[in-house]
């Protein structure tokens, strides 16, 4: 497996697929179902063990990644918006929803993500913070962007977790939360 070329060139999931994945506290998959495998063009033998960062879309800020990481190590579930790329250089526009998975003891174990194909309308609303924060990382620095982002939410009036709902109002993900509940109570 080499690294990943980049095309410009966008896929679309369809409405029903449904992509999971699980890391290991350190971001490592430690498993994704052929729905993951097959639309980001893996098999099994060549993500396993890999930093999830592998699928990362080079024009996602890093910022976002940094959000992630802070609220899903203390233990707490988050939703985000995603430019992915595949491994012959696609991309895609995920919604995901993280869970922290926790051992008897409450200790964080490993981390599932649900994924669903991203609405255009999201994606029109997102991509343009996104080239922000990303161009304040490459002219300045990633604390720089967090500040900014942090700013834009405070003007918002919103937490990260709050602007999600808003921007996604909800629907996307209550629609993937509950066909997964219903996938896990069969």
């Amino acid at each position: 497996m080499g690294k990943l070329k980049k095309i410009n060139h966008e896929i679309k999931c369809a409405t029903q697929q449904v992509t999971v994945s699980r890391t290991d506290t350190e971001g490592n998959i430690i498993y994704c179902n052929p729905t993951f495998l097959e639309i980001n063009g893996f098999k099994s033998s060549e993500i396993i063990k890999k930093p999830h960062s592998i699928i990362r879309h080079p024009d996602m800020p890093k910022t976002i990644f940094r959000v992630i990481w802070s609220i899903v190590s203390q233990g707490l579930p988050i939703q985000a918006v995603l430019k992915n790329q595949t491994n012959d250089g696609k991309y895609y526009w995920t919604l995901i929803s993280i869970k922290p998975q926790k051992d008897r003891d409450n200790q964080v174990i490993s981390y599932v993500a649900y994924g669903k194909q991203a609405p255009d309308a999201v994606i029109n609303k997102i991509e343009p913070l996104y080239k922000i924060l990303s161009e304040i990382e490459y002219e300045l620095n990633i604390d720089t962007a967090v500040q900014y982002l942090e700013s834009h939410l405070k003007e918002e009036g919103m937490s990260y977790a709050q602007y999600m709902k808003h921007l996604t109002k909800n629907r996307e993900f209550r629609c993937l939360c509950d066909f997964i509940k219903l996938a896990i109570l069969r």
